[in-house]
């Protein structure tokens, strides 16, 4: 290390002194890497808890065919049911199904207005696709 005394003529340093800024480093890199595994000791996982209620297993039917007549009948699998209870039957009905797939199979004289209302009851229940069925 070197001083200047401050004679008549000389000029000042230019370069810094680094010595202290070292010396700061490296007390704070000691500081830091005591005080990391202290803070580290106090972490804690939140484990979910399994469901009490057993899920049931899925239908025997993997698929839902919902088929409409001429003269208004509506029927999931080949049993009738009421027009109003379409939702509420079909969203039991994929509640467990993976694939959420709903057959269509219309006559031909059937009222085009009441199968897009059928569609439209389908996928509010829950179907994710839609398939007509064809001969």
């Amino acid at each position: 290390m070197s001083m200047d005394t401050g004679r008549r003529g000389a000029r000042a340093r230019a370069d810094i002194n680094v010595t202290p800024l070292i010396d700061i480093v490296l007390v704070l890199l000691i500081i830091f890497m005591v005080l990391t595994p202290a803070t580290l000791k106090h972490l804690t996982a939140v484990v979910p808890k399994e469901a009490d209620e057993a899920t049931p297993p899925p239908p025997a039917d993997t698929f839902v065919l919902v088929e409409y007549t001429a003269k208004g009948v509506v029927s999931i699998n080949g049993e009738p049911i009421a027009f109003e209870s379409l939702g509420t039957r079909l969203a039991e009905r994929l509640r467990y199904n993976r694939q959420k797939v709903v057959f269509f199979k219309a006559e031909g004289d059937a009222a085009y207005g009441d199968v897009v209302r059928l569609l439209d009851l389908a996928r509010g229940s829950g179907a994710e696709t839609l398939a007509v069925a064809t001969k």
